[in-house]
């Protein structure tokens, strides 16, 4: 059963949010140092940046969300809020909007990874946090 979201549900989503960017940017900055020094094809590329994503979102909800209820709400939104902030990061990091295209795909793997790892946050472990 769904409650309504408070100040501390928002909070969750903010720190997982904050993480998975941080963990994000760390995970693309040592990959492309990889693919700097490494003969990596160009059709590994994108893959290996989904499943960037999908890590960045399921560690940090785990990590981030420190009530365990909403998970499914929870989840969404970071994976939803993960997508738009990353595409701000990457593409301001790249000096173009134009050149850093997100995709219907990308926002969709993101809710979806979100959703997913919301559930399973909030469902493992104890409740990190003091009560509501």
């Amino acid at each position: 059963m769904t409650k309504k979201l408070t100040k501390y549900d928002f909070a969750d989503i903010a720190l997982s949010t904050l993480l998975s960017v941080i963990f994000s940017v760390l995970a693309v900055m040592v990959f492309a140092v990889i693919v700097g020094f490494a003969e990596i094809p160009d059709e590994v590329i994108e893959p290996v940046n989904i499943a960037i994503k999908i890590l960045a979102i399921a560690l940090a909800s785990v990590i981030g969300m420190r009530r365990k209820s909403n998970g499914l709400i929870k989840g969404l939104l970071t994976g939803l809020l993960y997508a738009g902030a990353t595409y701000l990061v990457f593409a301001l990091t790249s000096g173009s909007f134009t050149d850093n295209a997100m995709t219907v795909y990308d926002a969709l793997t993101c809710a979806a990874s979100g959703v997913l790892s919301g559930i399973l946050a909030v469902n493992i472990g104890k409740d990190r946090a003091s009560a509501d």
